[in-house]
C-alpha cells in the first residue's frame, strides 16, 4: 500500500514562523482530535508524545522526527505531518519535517513499516524539496503519490542502521584508535580504506589484549596481580603498532537489506553488539544491539 493511502490532508501543514517541538505537537493533536474521538486528546495527549520523546530520541540524521504514541482501546492508525520552515534543534540534530504517528497497542509492525517508508523519503533531497514545494495538505498527498513511496513488508537493517558512522583507516596508530573511541565515545570503529572499502573491525577488546601477554591469556584468573605492569605493552606499542595489526576479519558484515531479524540473530549467535553494514564492499553504516531495542521494541 501506498504512502499516502494513511494520509489526510487537513493533519498536513506547513508551518513558516518558529516554533517549539510542544509547539508543532500541540498544533498536530489538535488537527487530528479535530477529525477523530480518541481516548485521550488535548494537552494530555501532548504530555503522552513528549514523555515517550523523553524516552529516546524520535528525530534521525535524516532531518525527520517521527513521534509516536501507543493507545488502548483505539483502532486506528493516525497521522499529522508538519513541514517546517525553521528547523527545530533535536538535540542537535535540526529537523524540518515532524510526522506524528498514533497507533493501536497491537499495531507495532504497520508502524514499523510505516517509519520505513517515511526515512527512505528523508533521504531523499529531491523528494523532500517537492513537497516543500505542494501548497496544501492536498498537494503533499498528491506528490507522495507521484513518487509512489510504498509502505512496504519488512523492516531492514538499511531502515535503522547508523548512516555515514564514523571509521578508522588500518594504518592509524593504537593511540589514533584510543583517541577516536574516546571522542566519539563508541567501544568498536568499522575499518575501512580511503575509498570506503570495508576491511574489518576493531574494538577496545582488541586493544586491551594487546596489553596482555599471550601466556596470561592460559591463566585461569589473573587475581593474583595488583599493578597495571602487564598493560606496560600496550602503552609502549601504541605509537607503532597499527589498527591493521589488531583488527578482527573473521566476521561476516550485514547488508542493508538483511531484515531487523537476521541482525539479532547474528549479534545473540556471535555475541556482538555492533555490526558494520556493508553494500557491495563498501561501508554504508553500523547497526547495534541498541539501535534495535530503541527503534524498534521501544518503538
Amino acid at each position: 500500500m501506498l504512502l499516502s493511502s494513511y494520509l489526510d490532508a487537513q493533519t498536513i501543514y506547513f508551518e513558516a514562523s518558529p516554533k517549539t517541538k510542544e509547539e508543532v505537537y500541540s498544533e498536530m493533536v489538535g488537527r487530528i482530535c479535530r477529525l477523530h474521538k480518541l481516548p485521550t486528546c488535548g494537552k494530555k495527549l501532548v504530555d503522552l508524545i513528549l514523555a515517550r520523546d523523553a524516552e529516546s530520541s524520535t528525530a534521525y540524521s535524516s532531518g525527520i522526527s517521527i513521534p509516536h504514541v501507543r493507545m488502548h482501546s483505539f483502532n486506528d492508525t493516525l497521522i499529522s505531518i508538519c513541514l517546517l520552515t525553521n528547523p527545530i534543534d533535536y538535540d542537535g540534530i535540526p529537523v524540518k519535517l515532524v510526522v506524528l504517528i498514533i497507533t493501536d497497542t497491537s499495531s507495532s509492525k504497520l508502524y514499523l513499516n510505516i517509519v520505513s517508508a517515511l526515512l527512505k523519503l528523508s533521504k531523499d533531497a529531491d523528494a523532500i524539496a517537492m513537497l516543500n514545494q505542494a501548497k496544501d495538505g492536498h498537494g503533499v498527498i498528491q506528490t507522495l503519490k507521484q513518487l509512489n513511496i510504498a509502505v512496504k513488508d519488512k523492516v531492514t537493517i538499511g531502515d535503522i542502521m547508523i548512516s555515514n558512522p564514523v571509521s578508522i583507516l588500518p594504518e592509524a596508530t593504537l593511540r589514533d584508535l584510543g583517541n577516536k573511541m574516546s571522542e566519539y565515545k563508541v567501544a568498536g570503529l568499522p575499518v575501512v580504506d580511503k575509498d570506503m572499502n570495508y576491511l574489518g573491525e576493531v574494538d577496545v577488546l582488541n586493544l586491551l589484549k594487546v596489553g596482555i601477554p599471550d601466556y596470561m591469556l592460559m591463566m585461569d584468573h589473573l587475581g593474583f596481580l595488583s599493578n597495571f605492569e602487564p598493560l606496560e605493552k600496550l602503552f609502549a606499542t601504541q605509537d607503532v603498532k597499527t589498527v591493521k595489526d589488531i583488527m578482527s576479519t573473521e566476521d561476516e558484515p550485514l547488508k542493508s537489506t538483511d531484515s531487523v531479524i537476521e541482525a539479532v540473530f547474528e549479534m545473540i549467535q556471535h555475541k556482538k553488539r555492533l555490526f558494520s553494514v556493508v553494500d557491495n564492499g563498501k561501508l554504508v553504516g553500523v547497526i547495534t544491539a541498541m539501535d534495535v531495542f530503541k527503534k524498534v521494541f521501544k518503538a
